[in-house]
């Protein structure tokens, strides 16, 4: 089984992560294979990097391109585990890739949904060097990330978790949604 976790920047996914990974189900960011993409060119990780580097490898190899270049950790993983989760899946692209990637296996899509203003205030004091700082750098993020398709990639999504209440809440959604996942077969 694959899980496809999806959603805007700050919305949460990173919170979900760490649950299956406190199960000890594997956990693959996609995030990471451009922060690691940007290593290898020599490109800083700045937000304005990390823009230019997500939109190069797009033009290189197309627009499921962070999905290839996920793939084979996932292949490496998908041989000791039977379950790996994909943080950060951002377009249908990306989505069609690993379906033709791993035909066999099931692929569920799991969605965060958190509103703006909450997800602002948290990626401020989040604090990543990718993280927007004003609210306009926030909406121009936010822009890009819907013109790679995950909205539509949300809508598709098997599971959602709304994470708009307390964290303590949100904990129990997310275990709620875990184990309505693993438990369906």
């Amino acid at each position: 089984m694959i899980i496809l976790l999806t959603g805007m920047p700050g919305s949460g996914k990173g919170e979900v992560a760490k649950a299956f990974k406190n199960r000890g189900i594997p956990v693959i960011s996609m995030g990471d294979a451009i922060r690691r993409e940007a290593e290898r060119r020599g490109v800083p990780k700045t937000p304005e990097g990390l823009k230019k580097v997500s939109l190069d490898v797009r033009k290189e190899l197309g627009p499921g391109a962070v999905a290839l270049l996920t793939i084979p950790e996932v292949r490496a993983i998908l041989n000791s585990s039977k379950i790996v989760v994909i943080e950060g899946v951002r377009s249908p692209a990306e989505l069609e890739e690993f379906k033709k990637a791993f035909p066999k296996e099931e692929i569920i899509i799991l969605a965060v949904h958190s509103p703006p203003k909450i997800r602002f205030e948290r990626l401020k004091k989040r604090g990543r060097s990718d993280d927007p700082k004003t609210w306009e750098e926030f909406m121009d993020r936010d822009k890009k990330e819907l013109g790679f398709g995950i909205g539509e990639v949300i809508a598709l999504a098997d599971y959602i978790i709304v994470n708009d209440c307390e964290f303590k809440e949100f904990q129990r959604r997310i275990e709620e949604t875990i184990s309505r996942i693993l438990n369906q077969g």
